[in-house]
């Protein structure tokens, strides 16, 4: 990644049917918000983790096993039916200057840029183009919509609501996976808060979060089932 500059990138073009989404093949979470879980709870298993920068992640499950998303094919195509902003926004990020302190840059995936195919990034005067305008601006939206999901979170622990989980399956070839470093809310501890901090919980959002991805878990077994199918055509395309 490196800083998206009007002068470095002037001629810099993006192809988004040639990029797709072989670049989340080897990812098996994505990071999602509150605002995204309503249509990411019917297809993903969502879980909670700490971020590497000591706040809180909400996270979608795409895969069992490490290096291997059950949800991009051979062709670099997305099988979901629901697609994370965090991927979406691909083949920009957004980057801190100078570390924790310093202010948001936008980075960009510069071996997914070539001068010849696909959209011109700025024209020629050197402005964004309308498109990749519009691209910055989720990228913000969904920046700041992680940064309040990340809040929420922080209110479900400080309840006492989370818990470490271990995520267990046998896929189709007898192997056992196990999945860990993740946390979950304790329902039987959800029903027991008392009426206040249910309450306060409510209001911001963050009730709504937990019920959310206590529904999403039951996405795990389906995301079993495809894994145990993938293993079983490559098992059959080998034969």
């Amino acid at each position: 990644m490196v800083v998206l500059h009007r002068e470095a990138h002037g001629q810099q073009r993006w192809d988004a049917k040639a990029d797709r989404f072989g670049f989340a093949r080897g990812s098996v979470t994505a990071a999602i918000s509150l605002s995204e879980l309503a249509a990411a709870c019917t297809v993903f298993p969502c879980v909670m983790a700490r971020s590497t920068e000591g706040g809180w992640s909400l996270l979608a499950i795409t895969g069992l096993q490490p290096g291997h998303s059950l949800f991009v094919d051979e062709h670099g195509n997305w099988e979901a039916d629901y697609l994370p902003a965090t991927l979406a926004s691909w083949p920009f990020r957004l980057v801190r200057e100078g570390g924790d302190a310093g202010r948001f840059l936008v980075a960009v995936h510069s071996p997914s840029l070539n001068t010849s195919e696909g959209e011109a990034l700025f024209d020629e005067a050197g402005i964004e183009m309308p498109w990749l305008s519009e691209r910055l601006r989720a990228l913000v939206a969904t920046d700041a919509a992680l940064a309040d999901t990340s809040r929420l979170i922080e209110a479900l622990d400080q309840a006492g609501l989370l818990h470490a989980r271990t995520l267990q399956a046998v896929l189709a070839d007898g192997r056992d996976i196990e999945l860990n470093g993740f946390l979950t809310v304790d329902e039987a501890l959800l029903a027991e808060l008392p009426a206040d901090q249910l309450h306060a919980l409510h209001t911001s959002g963050a009730l709504s979060l937990a019920y959310l991805h206590l529904l999403s878990m039951r996405r795990f077994r389906a995301l079993v089932a495809r894994a145990s199918q993938r293993q079983t055509e490559a098992a059959e395309f080998a034969a």
